[in-house]
């Protein structure tokens, strides 16, 4: 079982690993940063960042659309229900 915390330091780290150029704004990044305007986050790169997502762990994007998604924390906790289940 994953914390929310453990959950949110491996997101960060794929999140830096697909744009090492926005480190910055990733490592202060928190669950109130918003995907698109604070993250900066065009619907390609959340797609990319859903692969990379669903691979790191184990889970899959069922039954939600990207305007579930508005928040790093409604991803966090998308993740933390589908991996504690």
């Amino acid at each position: 079982m994953l914390t929310r915390s453990e959950i949110t330091e491996k997101l960060k780290d794929i999140l830096l690993f697909a744009d090492p150029n926005s480190a910055e704004v990733i490592k202060k990044a928190d669950e109130s940063s918003v995907l698109s305007t604070d993250l900066g986050f065009s619907s390609v790169s959340v797609l990319y960042m859903v692969i990379a997502i669903e691979e790191a762990f184990s889970i899959e994007f069922e039954g939600v659309t990207m305007s579930d998604f508005e928040t790093l924390g409604d991803v966090i906790t998308y993740i933390e229900r589908k991996v504690n289940k």
